[in-house]
């Protein structure tokens, strides 16, 4: 455990710096799994190396487009993550866009883990329901956003989009599309779990918690995965209490945080 005094909270809040950090390494994805497709559809590099590709980057755009709707508004954002969202490829023909998630989340927050959050279904109930609803959420979350708000002009643009996204990938890639379409929603649904469930829920109770994990695992799993998928992980109950804090100094900050008034 990290302890500095001599800090004040403001220190730790997520910067300019940070926020183009998220944006780049988002860019840097996209353009890692376009690449990746390519290779696949041209038989280059077969199935098993895709899959590993997707499970190392995909996390990578999900936690840093996460760590932004912290500090970005639909507005503030470039058109491609306000339409794509959750993911740099389409994970389904029915997603929400940035606007409906930053909603989501931010209701998440208040009512986290309450049968009040919007995002309960893939964290409270019977564990079985919860790990298929974690496979379903980008279509979950747009049938119950929608059956509140409907589809604005602008949600309906964005689902053309990427409704032509997906039959110009599918049309080039054919049998290999379906293949790398399924790696995306495999490992999307498993980070759900984790991002969800897990730090959700544990011995029994619903609320926000920390993950304890062996130091190697937490050491490899930011070489793989990236240090903010894993920082964000384990120190998810810091991130509830003060969800401005830049996700690489969660493990600095939680001394100063974990006793003090949430924001």
């Amino acid at each position: 455990m990290h302890k500095n005094t001599n800090k004040s909270l403001d220190e730790y809040i997520v910067n300019d710096h940070d926020a183009n950090h998220y944006l780049y390494e988002c860019a840097i994805v996209a353009f890692i799994l376009l690449i990746a497709y390519g290779l696949s559809v041209a038989e280059l590099i077969p199935n098993w190396i895709v899959f590993i590709i997707i499970s190392v980057t995909l996390p990578r755009w999900v936690i840093n487009v996460h760590e932004l709707l912290h500090i970005k508004s639909s507005k503030e954002m470039n058109e491609i993550i306000r339409c794509l969202a959750i993911s740099p490829i389409p994970l389904s023909l029915f997603t929400l866009s940035y606007q409906q998630n930053h909603e989501i989340h931010l209701a998440h927050h208040r009512h986290s883990a309450t049968e009040s959050d919007p995002d309960a279904y893939h964290i409270r109930g019977n564990l079985f329901l919860v790990i298929l609803n974690s496979f379903i959420t980008p279509e979950q979350s747009f049938i119950r956003w929608v059956k509140i708000n409907g589809i604005s002009f602008q949600l309906g643009i964005d689902l053309l989009i990427k409704l032509l996204i997906f039959i110009i990938l599918a049309f080039l890639g054919g049998q290999r599309f379906l293949w790398f379409w399924l790696f995306l929603r495999i490992v999307y649904g498993l980070g759900d779990i984790v991002f969800f469930r897990l730090v959700h829920h544990q011995k029994g109770e619903y609320g926000t918690f920390a993950m304890k994990i062996p130091n190697i695992i937490e050491t490899w799993g930011g070489i793989i995965f990236g240090s903010t998928v894993i920082q964000a992980t384990i120190h998810h109950d810091v991130h509830h209490k003060h969800p401005r804090i830049a996700a690489h100094n969660l493990a600095e900050a939680r001394p100063y945080v974990i006793n003090c008034p949430s924001n």
